[in-house]
């Protein structure tokens, strides 16, 4: 998933960028020969997030996901549950967007109770990541280099933004999402810039024109 740059960065929902390494493969799209283990193992980790988006178990995607990956998905559920903007000014600006973005699209409570794993179930339910987005993408060749590795992500049959980058954490293969919201903090940084606003009320400004609330958390 790539974020949208142009027409004032627009982007499809405030949850978006959570996933945007996290999409299925095209069906015709054919992926490139996996030459290596680690290569293999690290396609397997993306069809696994892949197989689980398609069935909308967001929930499943989680423990695929780095521990620094995790815990910067919950600094930006924990900064939207709390009040005020002195949490949101701590977070880097693509944080910060998602923090804000999860305030607009769930009610208090809903982030209350909810989990990153609730959160992500939810946002595929809901059809936040827009229709057949998952279908789009796919894994391009993966490239390894000790205990990191970068894939090719196409969307379209397009080469995306950001690559898909894994990290071996414990002999298991798991995504990092941390260049996604490094790209997204400094688009939003130059975006802002060149409007003459500071970052909140650039984002807020980029929130107000993403559609009405689709709907609350099921209970």
């Amino acid at each position: 998933m790539t974020l949208r740059i142009g027409s004032g960065l627009k982007m499809r929902v405030a949850f978006l960028a959570f996933f945007i390494v996290l999409l299925a493969a095209a069906t015709s799209f054919a992926a490139p020969p996996r030459e290596t283990p680690d290569e293999r193992a690290v396609a397997a980790t993306f069809d696994a997030a892949r197989a689980a988006l398609s069935e909308q178990r967001g929930s499943a995607v989680v423990p695929l996901l780095t521990r620094g990956s995790v815990k910067t998905l919950e600094s930006v559920r924990d900064a939207a549950r709390q009040p005020g903007d002195a949490p949101l000014e701590r977070l880097e600006p693509a944080e910060r967007f998602a923090a804000m973005g999860l305030r607009r699209y769930l009610g208090a409570a809903d982030l209350r109770r909810m989990s990153v794993g609730d959160i992500a179930n939810h946002a595929l339910k809901a059809g936040w990541l827009g229709p057949n987005i998952i279908a789009r993408s796919a894994l391009g060749p993966v490239r390894v280099k000790g205990d990191r590795a970068s894939g090719l992500l196409m969307v379209d049959n397009r080469p995306a933004l950001v690559p898909a980058d894994f990290v071996r954490e414990g002999g298991s293969w798991r995504i990092d999402i941390a260049s996604v919201f490094t790209f997204g903090s400094q688009m939003l940084k130059g975006f802002a810039a060149m409007s003459g606003k500071d970052e909140t009320a650039y984002i807020a400004d980029l929130l107000d024109k993403l559609p009405a609330k689709p709907g609350m958390a099921a209970r």
